[in-house]
């Protein structure tokens, strides 16, 4: 990735914006996007990949608030994605670690729905906010770096566009 990418992502600052791959690892934050889901560390995981922190984190720690309605959509992109990848080693072994980590990753995954990524209003919940934030996030195809995609959050309301601000705020004191 060069920095011209990289370039982009700094420059929506001011809001959640990351580089992921389609197998949903983080390759490029800003600084937002890292106050908010805890890159790099991603919540204590030790993986910079979003569903391996949707997955394993305990539910209090997730930031994404409604589980339940975002995780299915999220794994049937990334079965979408895995189709074009079928018998690769990485692809295969990240799907049978994220199987072995709980049956609910496991379950989604044996219902072979596809999805592609799209716009959604997602609430996410940040550890030292108390109030849930609801983002609009949206996937942009990045030329250049195939199967990658640029997710910009904005915020979906004035409160959390003042949330945001406060996060951001509180980071750099």
């Amino acid at each position: 990735m060069g920095p011209e990418i990289q370039g982009i992502i700094d420059a929506v600052a001011r809001h959640p914006a990351a580089i992921c791959n389609t197998r949903y690892d983080v390759l490029a934050t800003d600084p937002a996007y890292r106050n908010l889901f805890g890159v790099p560390e991603m919540a204590g995981t030790g993986m910079r990949n979003v569903l391996w922190t949707l997955f394993t984190v305990a539910e209090e720690a997730c930031p994404v608030v409604h589980r339940t309605q975002e995780l299915p959509i999220m794994v049937a992109t990334l079965r979408g994605a895995h189709g074009r990848h079928t018998g690769e080693p990485a692809r295969e072994s990240f799907v049978e670690r994220l199987s072995a980590t709980g049956p609910y990753f496991a379950e989604l995954w044996r219902g072979e729905n596809v999805a592609p990524p799209g716009p959604r209003v997602k609430t996410f919940r940040h550890w030292v906010a108390t109030d849930e934030t609801r983002m609009t996030s949206v996937s942009l195809s990045v030329n250049g770096l195939p199967e990658c995609w640029i997710v910009a959050c904005t915020p979906a309301d004035e409160k959390a566009s003042e949330q945001v601000a406060a996060l951001l705020r509180h980071r750099e004191a």
